[in-house]
């Protein structure tokens, strides 16, 4: 027998964005309910990158929520190293908010904490069978089962959160959503190790292709590798790993510490347009996808639910839609907007190593974008700002 319950806004995955949005949506007063297939435990677990930018920090200081959910080092320096010579940006700020490595593992953490343990919000974990029915133009349904059986969950409002494999986009018609892919040619390494970063977060360019180190904890750092689409573990033994992380940053001493894991992710540019149908809206990576060089992808999602948790109290609120109908415009315009900077940051890192992708003349071209960095105001200013989230 299905059992039939009502509430207000249904999410779907409890990722950084489902979980931000409920977050957010219970300090506005608003009922919500997240359906996530996985359980608590995998999802405090699951290791994934991030870096919160200031335009985040400043979002999460406006909400209240800053101190509870936010952790991590500062961040606003890069060790662009080219040829094994460190250069550090500083990132420029005139009203002193700054980013924070905070990992979107620690995110959720926090997030689920702070939902659930302080707030008795309602997430519901090991969800299957999972399906969105919008016939109901005011009212739609979600339907899933659990360990207690068959539900129906009824609702204004259904919020897509589930990532770019997840079943809510496959709710929208066919012919409703136009997909926009960009595909770079080529992929990175990702390797998490048992060391520190120890100094700045690098960003490397050499002749043998980029690496990049980033802090995943006190304790732990992840490197990563451009690599062929084609690539897999067995490609890459430890030794094979060590030789050219060492290489690539030009520092041969640097030490072998343990590999706790591997994988690879193809660099790609993704954007479903619109990012709503309905009732039903997208937010994070179920509507865009970024590549990885530019940190964008946790915070373009970010962005969306605080759009969205705005427009959602106004019409829950004040019966006023106006905020829902344009979220996907207002959404898009900045999804464009940094998908225009991931693109840029991607083609120089890589083109100023690498001239097998795109010639030597991009390569030329690359290293003079990644010189300006330090000689032209006006060319650091943006990147500040773009990295700042504030552009």
């Amino acid at each position: 027998m299905e059992l039939s319950m009502e509430t207000t806004v249904a999410i779907v995955g409890a990722g950084v964005a489902g979980l931000t949005l409920a977050t957010f949506l219970h300090q506005a007063g608003v009922p919500c309910v997240v359906l996530e297939r996985r359980d608590r435990a995998y999802l405090e677990q699951r290791q994934r990158a991030g870096v919160v930018e200031a335009r985040g920090v400043r979002m999460f200081e406006r909400w209240g929520l800053a101190d509870q959910l936010l952790g991590g080092p500062v961040a606003q320096t890069i060790d662009y190293r080219l040829d094994g010579t460190s250069r550090i940006f500083e990132l420029s700020s005139d009203d002193g908010s700054q980013g924070r490595f905070c990992t979107q593992q620690m995110l959720v953490h926090n997030l689920l904490r702070e939902l659930l343990d302080q707030r008795a919000g309602d997430v519901r974990f090991g969800v299957t069978d999972l399906s969105i029915d919008l016939t109901d133009s005011e009212r739609p349904r979600v339907r899933y089962a659990d360990a207690t059986g068959a539900h129906e969950l009824s609702c204004a409002y259904v919020v897509g959160c589930d990532g770019s494999r997840g079943t809510s986009r496959a709710a929208i018609p066919a012919g409703v959503l136009t997909t926009y892919h960009h595909e770079f040619g080529y992929a990175w390494l990702a390797a998490l190790v048992e060391a520190p970063l120890v100094g700045h977060p690098i960003m490397g360019v050499s002749d043998y292709g980029f690496v990049g180190q980033l802090p995943r904890g006190p304790q732990r750092s992840r490197y990563y590798l451009q690599c062929a689409l084609s690539d897999t573990a067995e490609d890459w033994p430890n030794e094979r790993l060590w030789h050219e992380i060492r290489r690539r940053t030009g520092d041969a001493t640097l030490p072998e510490a343990p590999v706790l894991d591997k994988f690879f992710v193809p660099l790609r540019s993704v954007v479903h347009a619109p990012m709503q149908y309905g009732r039903l809206f997208l937010a994070g990576d179920a509507a865009h996808l970024v590549p990885p060089a530019s940190a964008k992808g946790m915070n373009l999602a970010l962005y969306d639910v605080d759009v969205l948790a705005q427009a959602l109290r106004q019409a829950v609120h004040a019966h006023d839609e106006t905020a829902l109908q344009t979220y996907s415009d207002t959404c898009l315009a900045h999804v464009w907007r940094y998908q225009e900077f991931a693109v840029e940051m991607t083609d120089m890192l890589h083109d100023a190593g690498d001239a097998t992708q795109h010639g030597a003349f991009r390569r030329q071209v690359a290293r003079a974008k990644l010189a300006a960095l330090f000689t032209s105001p006006t060319d650091a200013r943006r990147h500040s700002e773009f990295q700042r989230g504030l552009a």
